[in-house]
């Protein structure tokens, strides 16, 4: 698809998803409409509707982070439009240059994306008390330090093997906001699988370190820029890896981890569980963000986002 066939289409999304919004508020001027990037409603829902109720908002997937942007930007200078009731959710991305074009109206995750949410330990605890019944202060006890440590190891190795990774990633990025015009990254073709192996005793890198191309296959022949490198390695040298790395692979990482608990609890002869239980979560690769949705973090800033434009 050219340059020019690729705005066209942009252009006709954005009427579509605009028409949807007129006539959400059509129907009720009154509605709080939820622009999402994509299918983050499936964290956002719960959480809008403590602050909230049901009947009061609707969601509309935009399609794309910039597809929220561009229909913030629509509306707010629209002369029929521009007063309506709505908010905008965006992942932050690698864009550490990003300046937030309206904070009153957009969220935008601390995080790289709403599936860092779903990283942390006490994510984590949480699951393990809730679905597995282990906990610190129960029976289980001994089985929950074992786990914990088991997820904070795993983790560990995990962060540092995915490391380069991040760094094309977002070196890609950098390049990207130099110049427009520099070929896409598929890198949501990217398999975590296919980039760290993860297992209960170890996480394992499984790609060439020193060779993009391994993992990027339609950039044969592409030259990433040192300088777009550098500063990508830089950002990540004091940073919290848990919040800064892309959010596909750790919210991969923690249904490995849980599923892989899940079969050795409730197997005959368990390994890290001192005997077997009952385990009844499921947790599929494409609806993960849904199925954990009730055990990911909320953030105080998302908080004070959503009781904001509740009020």
């Amino acid at each position: 698809m050219s340059r020019v066939e690729s705005m066209k289409e942009e252009g006709e999304s954005y009427s579509v998803k605009f028409l949807e919004v007129t006539r959400i508020y059509s129907k009720d001027k009154s509605t709080l409409i939820c622009l999402f990037e994509g299918k983050d409603e499936k964290y956002y829902a719960n959480r809008l509707n403590i602050f909230n109720e049901q009947d009061c908002w609707r969601g509309v997937n935009t399609g794309g982070r910039s597809s929220v942007l561009k229909l913030v930007e629509i509306i707010d200078n629209h002369l029929v439009y521009k007063n309506i009731n709505y908010a905008g959710f965006i992942d932050k991305d690698f864009e550490d240059w990003f300046e937030n074009p309206n904070p009153e109206k957009i969220y935008v995750t601390p995080c790289y994306s709403i599936e860092n949410f779903y990283i942390t330990e006490s994510c984590f605890k949480q699951i393990l008390s809730a679905e597995f019944n282990v906990t610190e202060f129960n029976e289980n006890k001994d089985d929950f330090k074992r786990c914990v440590d088991i997820y904070t190891d795993r983790l560990a190795e995990f962060l540092e093997g995915i490391l380069v990774f991040n760094c094309w990633v977002k070196a890609h990025g950098i390049m990207r906001r130099d110049d427009r015009s520099v070929k896409n990254l598929n890198v949501n073709n990217i398999k975590t699988k296919d980039l760290i192996r993860i297992n209960i005793d170890k996480s394992s890198v499984v790609y060439d370190l020193k060779n993009p191309f391994s993992v990027f296959k339609n950039l044969s022949g592409f030259n990433f820029c040192q300088n777009a490198l550098r500063e990508a390695s830089e950002s990540f040298q004091n940073c919290d890896r848990l919040n800064s790395f892309r959010g596909k692979q750790q919210i991969d990482f923690i249904r490995e981890i849980v599923l892989k608990l899940k079969n050795d609890r409730t197997s005959k002869v368990p390994v890290v569980f001192s005997e077997k239980g009952n385990v009844s979560i499921s947790i599929s690769k494409d609806n993960a963000i849904s199925e954990l949705s009730q055990y990911a973090d909320t953030p105080t800033c998302l908080k004070s986002f959503l009781e904001k434009i509740a009020a």
